[in-house]
């Protein structure tokens, strides 16, 4: 019994030992663990933490524009109506009847033209018994002449009485009196002939035609023979505001103001001529005054009656600072611009706007040539926003520094 009771004491401690060994390496193991998911996992999801975290505010997109230095024109659009230079009514001089018409309705005509031939024969007539008179008148003449010459030899011989010899003196410059009368009266003959023959006074275009051959007229009728319109040159007559008064006069002193009239849906260029009228007084109930411009309208574009888009061009600021219009904001301290600084951020800039015209807006002062400012996507801007050029801002877009073009030039 007691042998085999030492025997078994050395298998207990062998149990021991190895259970012992065990647990260590299971406890070495889960410090392993622990040390590899802290060190390497927990790294891991510390990285993907960081790759995932906001790396800042986003650019917003936006249109970009350049502030532009350059000759801009002061222009005023109106509406004006085209008048010709001359409108003449032919009117007959002379009662008589239309023989003849010579032209056609709507013909352009040259000065000299025959237009219409009035029956002359009553005149023909008259001259004729105007002629006969003065022949008549002169043959008298010549007898009271012969009369005076032999009163006055009679007379000296006082064969006659001085009474005689005066009476004589008299009638024969009566006569003579007589005789002047009738070349007048032949003259006056001949001029009212001439007035049969009704000729063009100028070139011009002809109206409707209101005597027919046989049409009986006379030189008191109100209606014309015809209305003879000239187009060549011709003026287009406007109202502009009197507060530019003073600057059109300024200018009429040493140049020619520019002046084009364009016809609304013709789908052809405005017409160009020069300001060569302005009223002698200005409108007290509308504030305007009246000035013309004349156009030499070789085309015959411009029509009388018509109306049609003025621009009068006041002068030219041969630096001024451009914008697109849509690039000033109105806000509660003024008008102002968002400018892109050069870190691609943005400031708001209080601007004034000298004036606006065709969609281009003068700056007289908040910016400068070569800026870049916003025209589109200002309602998510603030101070300090970045902003990045919008890929479909164009071509000035994508950069910010093309030139701008617009109506104003």
């Amino acid at each position: 019994m007691a042998r085999s009771g030492r025997t078994g004491q050395p298998h207990r401690e062998f149990d021991v030992t190895k259970r012992t060994a065990l647990f260590a390496l299971l406890l070495a193991a889960l410090m392993g663990g622990g040390y590899w998911y802290t060190h390497r996992a927990g790294g891991a999801d510390a990285q993907t933490a960081k790759a995932a975290a906001p790396a800042g505010p986003r650019a917003l997109p936006v249109v970009i524009r350049t502030v532009e230095q350059r000759a801009v024109p002061e222009r005023l659009g109106t509406i004006g109506s085209v008048q010709p230079v001359a409108a003449i009514a032919i009117k007959a001089r002379v009662d008589s009847v239309v023989e003849t018409v010579h032209f056609t309705e709507g013909q352009e005509v040259k000065a000299g033209d025959l237009l219409f031939t009035l029956d002359s024969r009553a005149l023909e007539a008259q001259l004729r018994q105007a002629q006969a008179n003065l022949e008549r008148d002169r043959a008298n003449l010549d007898k009271a002449r012969g009369d005076v010459k032999r009163y006055e030899q009679l007379v000296r011989s006082n064969t006659v009485a001085r009474q005689q010899y005066d009476a004589a003196v008299a009638a024969a410059d009566a006569l003579e009196a007589t005789v002047k009368a009738g070349q007048a009266a032949i003259e006056a003959a001949k001029v009212s002939l001439s007035f049969t023959r009704i000729t063009a006074p100028m070139d011009g275009r002809t109206g409707a035609v209101n005597a027919k051959p046989g049409t009986m007229v006379r030189a008191a009728d109100a209606t014309p023979l015809v209305t003879l319109t000239q187009l060549r040159p011709i003026t287009v007559a406007f109202n502009v505001p009197e507060r530019h008064l003073p600057a059109i006069r300024a200018a009429m002193e040493t140049s020619k103001l520019s002046v084009t009239a364009g016809i609304p849906g013709a789908g052809v260029p405005p017409a160009e001529g020069v300001l060569n009228f302005v009223d002698s007084q200005v409108d007290q109930q509308t504030g305007t005054i009246l000035v013309k411009g004349q156009f030499e309208n070789a085309d015959t574009r411009l029509w009388p009656g018509q109306f049609v888009d003025v621009v009068l061009t006041l002068r030219v600021e041969p630096q001024a600072l451009t914008l697109p219009e849509e690039a000033v904001q109105t806000g509660q301290q003024g008008r102002f611009v968002y400018v892109v600084k050069p870190d691609d951020t943005v400031e708001i800039r209080n601007v004034t706007v000298a004036r606006s015209q065709e969609g281009i807006a003068v700056i007289a002062d908040g910016v400068q040539a070569g800026e870049r400012v916003v025209v589109d996507g200002q309602s998510r801007l603030y101070p300090g926003a970045k902003v990045a050029a919008a890929k479909n801002g164009g071509k000035d877009g994508a950069n910010g520094k093309a030139p701008l073009t617009g109506g104003a030039s």
